[in-house]
């Protein structure tokens, strides 16, 4: 029978890494593998990565670079409300006429170009027959960038008033 022999002694070791001597150890071998497709298959879709998401950054604007413009507004206003001038009251014709009258008027005051604003059109028409009307309105807005603009027209058959409010979005 053959005897087993001890292993030679190892010298201590010093610390948890071991200090590596300065002549390379080969451990292993490699083996690499190299294909070629023909040009078409590099158009398919698994070789390609997908378009990276884009994302935007915040403006951090505190202020509107276009204010609100009450005096083209108010002009507005005043023509938009003009045509009312040989219109009779007649409430279902009336309620229609509000509708499109309150958005002609927010479609031309958008045409101004003021970005960053809420246009908000308010159109209210009714009958003249000897009484009072009173509109109010509460908002919360910032003084410095939020207004607003107002007209009315009178003829002998009803009364209308217009308001358009200009609100700062960001």
């Amino acid at each position: 029978m053959e005897e087993l022999q001890a292993p030679p002694p190892r010298e201590r070791r010093g610390s948890l890494f071991e200090v590596k001597s300065s002549k390379p150890k080969i451990c292993g071998s490699s083996v690499m593998t190299m294909a070629i497709q023909p040009e078409s298959s590099y158009e398919d879709v698994s070789f390609r990565r997908p378009p990276m998401k884009v994302e935007y950054e915040n403006t951090y604007k505190m202020a509107p670079d276009v204010r609100f413009q009450v005096g083209k507004v108010k002009t507005i206003i005043d023509e938009s409300l003009a045509t009312l001038e040989k219109e009779q009251y007649e409430v279902y014709h009336c309620r229609e006429l509000a509708k499109h009258l309150s958005q002609d008027i927010k479609d031309k005051v958008k045409e101004i170009g003021m970005p960053r604003h809420k246009i908000i059109s308010w159109v209210t028409i009714g009958q003249r027959c000897d009484q009072s009307m009173r509109i109010g309105s509460r908002c919360l807005w910032d003084d410095g960038n939020d207004n607003f603009a107002w007209g009315e027209f009178k003829n002998p058959s009803l009364h209308a008033t217009a308001i358009v409010y200009g609100i700062y979005q960001d």
